[in-house]
């Protein structure tokens, strides 16, 4: 066997909720784990065997999604070649957000596990370029498109799937040819609203729970000492004008992509 599709990203741009979707298609075997990450390690061509057993029945397509493929500089540098290698015909899917909610989601996914500590989003905005440089959206899918081709890269917006579910995924399943089901709306309803004290799906393990949390040293310190985040934060307006100036290049580049108007993402 081998993986059909991937989803590639964004990070926090309802790539769960997708997953989760495509996961109850009969045509289609999702990975069991959440996020494998497989391509992100250079040495992936020796766990290759480990990889597919995550794919647990026969089908028709095989995918998994993956954030961590677009995002560019971190990980395997070669992520883009590397799948190409692995297949050759592989589809990819990236669904795009507003980059200042996508910015504001992602920090707050980070602060609730204790990966960041601090609460001054304008500042780690400014200090951490992860958080820009993951927003890049042109530059994160440009490689791909380059090696793959246009029509097996599959450009989506969180807020058409978030406003049009039924309608964004009847066109994932044209875009993998396969029929289209109906789907339950109730999966992007829990997606939303999951429980934010479960850690990653690494740590979730019960048979390796405490060993993880043994390495994890001062993330699980401040994941079990802190206080949540509720509320989304509030990104002061010069630290917005300061992301959209880095981001005007990077949406000009998606419009004239995709040939959809986005003035709303550059306010």
């Amino acid at each position: 066997m081998k993986v059909n599709f991937l989803i590639i990203g964004a990070a926090k741009s309802a790539t769960t909720s997708l997953s989760e979707i495509l996961s109850r298609h009969p045509d289609i075997c999702f990975s069991h784990l959440k996020e494998p990450q497989f391509f992100s390690q250079p040495d992936w061509r020796n766990n290759l065997k480990k990889y597919h057993s995550n794919f647990k029945r026969k089908a028709k397509l095989y995918g998994e999604g993956s954030t961590n493929y677009t995002k560019r500089p971190l990980f395997n540098p070669n992520i883009c070649e590397d799948i190409y290698e692995y297949n050759a015909d592989i589809k990819l899917i990236y669904i795009m957000r507003h980059p200042i909610d996508r910015i504001i989601s992602q920090f707050i996914h980070l602060y609730n596990r204790g990966y960041e500590t601090s609460k001054d989003l304008d500042a780690l905005v400014k200090s951490n370029s992860n958080y820009i440089d993951t927003t890049r959206y042109f530059h994160q899918i440009d490689p791909y498109i380059s090696k793959f081709g246009r029509n097996n890269v599959l450009l989506l917006f969180f807020e058409d799937f978030i406003s049009y579910p039924q309608k964004t995924t009847d066109i994932v399943c044209n875009f993998l040819n396969i029929d289209k089901v109906k789907i339950d709306s109730k999966v992007i309803n829990q997606n939303k609203s999951f429980d934010r004290r479960v850690l990653h799906y690494k740590y979730d393990d019960p048979k390796t729970f405490w060993t993880k949390l043994k390495k994890l040293g001062l993330i699980a310190k401040n994941y079990f000492n802190k206080e949540f985040l509720d509320d989304k934060p509030i990104i002061s307006i010069d630290t917005r004008s300061y992301i959209l100036n880095e981001l005007v290049d990077e949406i000009k580049a998606i419009e004239g992509l995709t040939g959809k108007n986005l003035d709303h993402w550059k306010i």
